[in-house]
C-alpha cells in the first residue's frame, strides 16, 4: 500500500510540475506580447527563482540585450541549475517552474538547443554516483519532453564530478541554453 500511495504522490507532483510549466509559459507569452505590442526597442526583464528549500539555485542571467538584440531572448536564464535529495533522482516539484523560461524560449526559438548534465561528488562508489547523476538528468530530459521541448533538442552530456562547493552542488542538474 506504502509503494502505491508514493506513486500517486508522484504522478500528483508530476501532474502539478506540468500545470505550474504551463502557467509560467502562458504567462512569459502574455508578457512578451504586452512588451512587443507596446513601443518599440523594450526588452522584458524576468525575474530569477528564488531559492526554495535548498532545491534551487540562482540562475545564471542571459547576457544583457543591446539595442540591435532579440527582445525573445532577454530574462532567458543561460543556465538553470536544479538541486536534488540525497539519494534522489526524481525531479523536484519545483524543477518545472524553474525551467519553464527556457521551455517558452526553445519554443519560440526553434534553432535553439540545451544541454543537461548531472553533478556528483567525489566521495563513496563513483559508478553509483555517476548512475544516480544520469538518473537525475533524464529526469529534468524527461520534464522538457514533457512540456513540448522535441527530445533532439535536448542532449546529455556525462555526467561530472562537482569539484569544492557544498553537498547540494554535489546534487545538482545544470540545464544550459545553446542559442
Amino acid at each position: 500500500m506504502d509503494n502505491n500511495d508514493s506513486e500517486q504522490k508522484a504522478a500528483l507532483g508530476i501532474v502539478w510540475a506540468i500545470v505550474g510549466v504551463v502557467v509560467v509559459a502562458a504567462l512569459l507569452l502574455a508578457s512578451y506580447i504586452g512588451i512587443t505590442a507596446g513601443k518599440g526597442g523594450n526588452t522584458a526583464a524576468v525575474s530569477a527563482p528564488v531559492a526554495a528549500a535548498g532545491q534551487v539555485a540562482a540562475v545564471a542571467p542571459a547576457p544583457a540585450a543591446s539595442a540591435s538584440a532579440d527582445a525573445s531572448t532577454a530574462g532567458v536564464p543561460a543556465v538553470v541549475k536544479i538541486f536534488f535529495e540525497t539519494g534522489k533522482s526524481e525531479a523536484p516539484a519545483s524543477a518545472a517552474t524553474d525551467v519553464a523560461a527556457i521551455v517558452a524560449y526553445l519554443k519560440a526559438n526553434q534553432a535553439a538547443t540545451v544541454a543537461v548534465s548531472g553533478y556528483h561528488d567525489a566521495s563513496g562508489n563513483a559508478d553509483v554516483n555517476a548512475e544516480v547523476s544520469k538518473n537525475r538528468a533524464k529526469a529534468v530530459r524527461a520534464l522538457l519532453v514533457a512540456a513540448g521541448v522535441e527530445e533532439a533538442r535536448v542532449t546529455m552530456e556525462k555526467p561530472q564530478v562537482s569539484l569544492g562547493g557544498n553537498d547540494a552542488d554535489a546534487r545538482r542538474v545544470e540545464v544550459t541554453v545553446h542559442r
